[in-house]
């Protein structure tokens, strides 16, 4: 975008932007790093677009990710009393300090990396059932056919549900992510939500009465100090299942996209040792599954880059941005560089709210995109890299379909 020329005022909302965000945030880092734009509500969002700026909001108290002050705000704007149902009311992304900070202790205990790397082989035995069943075609939808139902497999596991509900898990995931806020609501988001509401509650009854080795027993039976309620245990398992399976496919179906579109970057990776590991956070960087972080909210005047945002406005922290700055990297942040030095991405969020998830979502990825490059190293896209197209969507930055093909040319 050139400078001079003026952002239309829902400019984060077009399907422009959706395919090709990266001209329009370089423009913005630039000239005005901290920007309104129009919500589809009609009132108004602040971006955040540098990696400095990013760090700074992530760590103010005054901007709230409190899911009550955001319900607040939208009543007024209403003119109605609204309030966040329970599975969304009692996550710790939802919540400040003091409610945040035992949940996020319990959690921490009970989520930690090494139950997520201990689940590695499992991953690349569902991993491979999967790949199994496009073996032999030569041709196929890397998305519907495995980035998208990886993580739903792999986080049902974690959590101790049955394979016999993994179908339902993912259609309750699709239709969670394909929704869009813009679309008319007819009743579909909030059947799925009651569906998935009513089988997390069935669940927790029955690891409440046999314990098995997943998450959601670990939770239930903690130690008194880090036990957490029934309504919490709902609202953290109700998170996991339908924004950690979402997100860990965006960024599993970009990494493939990224992997797929260089070759020699690719082609080293697998030909170093611990290749996949060493390459993983340049490629989250680069890739950013996620576009912006959960919205907060101002319960006081904030200044960030020299900008003033009155209190009671939604504030954006833009991942996309914020990891192509070239403050933060300057060697050609909009290259896909594995020699790059500390890629230190914001795609998990930073400070108190740094995704508890992380490492189980950056395991499910390096152990996906590891299976699916050894199972067919010559595998190609079917289409070309133009003709990729993304969901219009604020938060995650999902690819819509990705055609590829193997075998002989």
């Amino acid at each position: 975008m050139a400078a001079g020329r003026t952002l239309s005022r829902y400019w984060m909302l077009t399907n422009d932007f959706a395919q090709n965000p990266y001209p329009v945030l370089e423009y913005v880092r630039r000239e005005k790093p901290v920007c309104e734009v129009g919500m589809p509500n009609g009132g108004r969002a602040w971006v955040i677009t540098r990696y400095e700026d990013a760090k700074a909001a992530f760590n103010d108290p005054r901007m709230s990710r409190d899911i009550n002050v955001h319900y607040e705000l939208m009543s007024r704007q209403l003119g109605r009393k609204i309030t966040p149902p329970p599975e969304q009311a009692n996550h710790l992304a939802n919540l400040e300090p003091p409610r945040h900070t035992p949940l996020r202790r319990a959690i921490s205990f009970a989520f930690t990396p090494r139950r997520a790397e201990a689940m590695r082989p499992r991953i690349a035995e569902l991993a491979d059932e999967l790949l199994d069943r496009i073996d032999g075609r030569g041709r196929a939808d890397l998305m519907a056919g495995f980035a998208v139902p990886l993580p739903v497999m792999a986080i049902a596991e974690l959590m101790g549900a049955p394979a016999s509900r993994w179908p339902d898990f993912i259609r309750w995931s699709n239709a969670q992510r394909d929704f869009s806020p813009l679309d008319a609501a007819d009743g579909e988001l909030e059947r799925n939500v009651h569906e998935l509401s009513e089988f997390m509650t069935d669940l927790i009854a029955e690891k409440t009465r046999t314990p098995g080795d997943d998450l959601m027993s670990a939770l239930i039976h903690a130690d008194p100090e880090r036990r957490l309620t029934h309504t919490e245990i709902l609202s953290t398992g109700f998170a996991l299942m339908s924004g950690g399976n979402d997100t860990t496919a965006s960024m599993l179906g970009g990494a493939l996209f990224t992997l797929l579109t260089h070759p020699r970057e690719r082609e080293r990776i697998t030909g170093e040792p611990d290749g996949w590991t060493k390459a993983m956070d340049e490629l989250i960087r680069f890739t950013t599954p996620t576009h912006n972080a959960l919205h907060r909210v101002t319960t006081e005047p904030v200044e960030i880059g020299g900008v003033v945002i009155p209190a009671g406005e939604v504030v954006i922290i833009s991942f996309l941005s914020a990891n192509r700055d070239e403050r933060q990297f300057p060697r050609c942040p909009e290259k896909f560089d594995i020699d790059r030095e500390k890629p230190a991405h914001l795609s998990f969020g930073f400070g108190i709210h740094y995704c508890s998830g992380a490492h189980l979502a950056k395991v499910i990825t390096e152990v996906g995109v590891q299976r699916l490059f050894e199972r067919f190293p010559d595998i190609r896209l079917a289409v070309d890299p133009a003709k990729v197209r993304y969901q219009m969507n604020i938060l995650v930055r999902t690819i819509v379909d990705l055609p590829v093909e193997w075998g002989k040319d």
